[in-house]
């Protein structure tokens, strides 16, 4: 494993802060000095602070999330309405301040990886131009199959490495056939392990939640010794 990893997701609101917090968390309770980054944000912060909590780190917001946009869209669009132009130099410039000032990095994308970033410039050439590999993040219940398997196809068209899926919010009670069914079928036809599949937590949903909490539970339910 290389000494970062990109976040990614199968679908927007999918819990990519919250495996990639949990994931920050985790390590620094190892003694890793790891740091946190969101390149491009959509419609407000909300997610780098919850990265720069759970890692408990002191870089300002600008440097974990250089491309800030108003509106809660693709990034293209939403700089298109603000008549901005996403400048990747800047997520360049902090991610190499980033990549040099700590052992480890937890990146987190916007969106899914076939998201247009700028023009014809998608979130999977981001990941290509950062060099690491991927981590997906997708829904438990039913309907992931489709939404993985063609996530996986993409990222292995643009020569992408994933190193891992993870299957987030199972709501409360809820745990059919779809659920219990999807982690070894997802396996068995990506060839890329399912690291775990996460229940629903409440309380995971708060901008500054427990860290020992977050650690804990993520790391109880996640499998990372399997890529790390």
């Amino acid at each position: 494993m290389q000494n970062g990893i990109f976040i990614t997701g199968t679908d927007t609101e999918i819990g990519k802060t919250v495996i990639a917090g949990g994931l920050a968390a985790w390590m620094k309770q190892r003694d890793v000095h790891v740091g946190v980054m969101k390149p491009i944000s959509s419609g407000g912060d909300a997610d780098a602070r919850f990265l720069k909590h759970a890692a408990q780190v002191d870089d300002t917001l600008t440097l974990l999330n250089p491309i800030r946009l108003h509106y809660p869209l693709a990034p293209s669009v939403a700089a298109r309405l603000e008549n901005r132009k996403i400048d990747i130099g800047a997520i360049d410039t902090a991610f190499k301040v980033l990549r040099e000032k700590y052992e480890f990095l937890v990146v987190e994308g916007a969106g899914g990886i076939a998201v247009p970033i700028q023009g014809d410039f998608l979130v999977a050439h981001l990941i290509a131009h950062l060099k690491l590999p991927m981590l997906i993040v997708a829904r438990a219940g039913l309907g992931t199959l489709n939404h993985t398997l063609l996530t996986v196809a993409f990222a292995r068209q643009a020569n992408l490495p994933v190193a891992g899926i993870v299957l987030n919010a199972i709501p409360p009670k809820v745990t059919g056939f779809a659920e219990q069914t999807n982690p070894e079928e997802i396996q068995r036809l990506t060839g890329v392990p399912v690291l775990g599949v996460l229940p629903h937590e409440k309380r995971l949903s708060e901008p500054k939640p427990d860290l020992a909490l977050l650690a804990g539970f993520v790391n109880q339910y996640v499998k990372w010794e399997q890529i790390f």
